[in-house]
């Protein structure tokens, strides 16, 4: 995941397994080694300034993570455990929230979209299913750049968006939303003319069109062996 260079489909072997190992693993010391291993590997890469800005706005969300994994885990609904408090338990989960969300970062940034859809069409998955999947997750960035445009204009013009109550301030996101939805509308409209136009056709194959590295095979085999052998511990010791 890191920017060496890896093929789309190693970053996303690499992501998936990073998680599997995540939620199957139960051992401190492996969530804290992978996420120490994986945290290095981020900080030399070219984004390591999007990852530590995106990990300092989810510094709240692991500390609450922390007290309510060390003080009320008896309220779970997913694991028992004795009551009182257990110290263990909360670094454990914070810990492990912070790999799932380290991990994600540290995909997120070094993947592009286009390299993102030809990776999971060379896994043999539905074209449609790719296109619409790529399609969505570019008319959501285009929806985040026009809702901040038409957000500030309204602003300029003296719409107080953040005062009064909770019914008053969801009552005054209506003059930003309805010209974001008619936006939207428009933006579909002229993206199927243009496909119309480019006789475009999901029936169309594609491939990614190139060959695995010997890098790539070597992260890809790494991977996949450390997950057989967590699956495999996991499996013995529930028997």
């Amino acid at each position: 995941m890191v920017d060496l260079d890896l093929d789309p489909r190693t970053k996303i072997i690499a992501f998936s397994s990073v998680i599997a190992l995540a939620f199957i693993s139960k051992d401190l010391l492996v969530i804290a080694a992978l996420a120490a291993a994986i945290m290095a590997a981020l900080l030399l890469s070219d984004r390591r300034g999007f990852i530590m800005r995106g990990l300092k706005g989810m510094t709240p969300l692991l500390i609450i993570a922390f007290l309510l994994w060390s003080f009320m885990h008896e309220w779970s609904l997913f694991q028992r455990h004795e009551s009182g408090i257990n110290l263990q338990l909360g670094v454990f989960m914070s810990l492990r929230l912070f790999l799932i969300l380290l991990t994600s970062l540290g995909f997120i940034a070094t993947i592009g979209m286009r390299d993102l859809v030809n990776a999971l069409n060379s896994f043999r998955l539905p074209y449609k299913a790719v296109f619409v999947l790529g399609l969505t997750m570019r008319h959501l960035h285009t929806i985040a750049e026009d809702y901040k445009a038409i957000k500030e204009a309204q602003s300029s013009r003296g719409l107080e968006l953040d005062k009064g109550s909770l019914f008053r301030r969801i009552k005054n996101y209506v003059p930003v939303l309805i010209p974001l939805f008619v936006r939207s509308i428009e933006n579909a409209e002229r993206l199927t003319l243009a496909m119309e136009l480019r006789a475009f056709s999901l029936n169309r194959k594609r491939s990614l069109g190139r060959e695995l590295k010997i890098l790539d095979l070597v992260v890809i085999v790494g991977f996949i062996s450390a997950l057989t052998l967590a699956i495999l511990h996991y499996l013995f010791a529930v028997i």
